[in-house]
C-alpha cells in the first residue's frame, strides 16, 4: 500500500506544480511548449512509483507444495478416481442390503487401501447407526461379514 500512496501523492504534487508554473506564462508557443514537458514531467512522475511498487512486490511460494507434487500421473488420477467409485458402490451396496433387512443406518463408510499395484482391499467398514438400532448390531455384523468378509465398526449415535 505504500508504494501506491507515494504515487499518488507524486502525481498529486506533480500536477499541482505543473498548474502553477502555467499560471505564470502567457499563451502562445512557450505555452505549447511548457504544457508538453509538464506533460512529460507528469508521466515520469506517475510511472516511477508505480515501477518501484511493482518491483518491490513479491510472491512467497515457498510454502506451498510444488506443481510437481500436486500434479498426478494419467495412470494415478485413474486409480485414486477407481478408488473413488468403487468406494461409493460399496457403501451403497451395504446399505441397500442394510436397508432391506430392515436396518437404515445414518451413514456407511468403507475404506479403501491398495494391497499391489493391481488390487484394492476393503481396510475398514463403519456404520453409523442410531440409538433405536443398537439391538441390531449383531445383525449388522453378520450382514457385513457376509457380503464384505469383514467385521464392521459399529457407531452409535450420541443424538437421541
Amino acid at each position: 500500500m505504500s508504494g501506491l500512496s507515494a504515487a499518488v501523492v507524486t502525481a498529486c504534487a506533480a500536477a499541482l506544480i505543473g498548474a502553477v508554473v502555467s499560471g505564470f506564462v502567457s499563451d502562445g508557443g512557450i505555452k505549447k511548449i511548457l504544457s508538453l514537458v509538464l506533460g512529460a514531467f507528469m508521466l515520469c512522475a506517475l510511472i516511477v512509483p508505480v515501477s518501484k511498487a511493482a518491483s518491490e512486490f513479491s510472491v512467497n511460494t515457498d510454502s506451498y507444495p510444488s506443481y510437481e507434487s500436486l500434479s498426478a500421473t494419467v495412470d494415478e488420477a485413474y486409480q485414486k478416481q477407481l478408488v473413488s467409485a468403487t468406494r461409493t458402490k460399496l457403501e451403497e451396496t451395504l446399505a441397500a442390503i442394510l436397508n432391506q433387512n430392515g436396518i437404515y443406518p445414518e451413514k456407511v463408510e468403507v475404506i479403501l487401501a491398495f494391497a499391489d499395484e493391481s488390487s484394492i482391499i476393503i481396510s475398514q467398514v463403519s456404520i453409523y447407526i442410531s440409538n433405536s438400532d443398537i439391538s441390531k448390531t449383531a445383525q449388522i455384523d453378520r450382514l457385513t461379514e457376509e457380503s464384505f468378509q469383514i467385521t464392521p465398526e459399529i457407531i452409535r449415535s450420541e443424538d437421541e
